[in-house]
């Protein structure tokens, strides 16, 4: 089995301070890929994967490796991570395969949860989040007969 990995595209700081944590107790591989082909050779190893860009220093590049990610592997949750200036982009990143658009002022500390969620999706394993998330919250659907249409 091996270990989730999570690339936080060009080893962006403060992207990585709030993620060190949650990488710790989950046991993720932390890495920061520094361009394309490194990026696609790291995920080609397979096993659970999430990527987090961060938009806003070449917009046309990050977009483009969203959409070649999420192209090439399926199975990847890319996270895009903006400032509310970028905010215009969330959009364009949900359709070029985008998992999950994290623009502020959604708050930063969101961003270790998103990415564990993605991991726990991408490894088959449901996350304690969503063990006590509740009836009807999590995966599966509220115990107990199906809602039945007005007479």
């Amino acid at each position: 089995m091996r270990y989730p990995q999570v690339l936080v595209y060009e080893n962006d700081t403060l992207l990585t301070a709030m993620l060190e944590e949650k990488a710790d107790a989950g046991k993720w591989s932390l890495r920061h890929p520094r361009d394309l082909a490194e990026c696609l050779a790291l995920l080609r190893r397979g096993g659970p994967s999430v990527l987090v860009v961060r938009v806003g220093r070449n917009l046309e590049f990050e977009l483009s490796l969203v959409e070649r990610v999420s192209g090439l592997f399926p199975d990847v949750g890319t996270v895009v991570v903006g400032e509310a200036a970028h905010a215009p982009l969330a959009g364009p990143a949900w359709d070029l395969g985008a998992a999950y658009v994290l623009m502020l002022p959604q708050p930063g500390e969101m961003l270790a949860e998103v990415v564990a969620g993605l991991l726990a999706k991408g490894s088959g394993v449901r996350s304690q989040e969503s063990e006590n998330q509740g009836p009807g919250k999590g995966s599966h659907p509220p115990p107990g007969p199906p809602p039945q249409p007005p007479p």
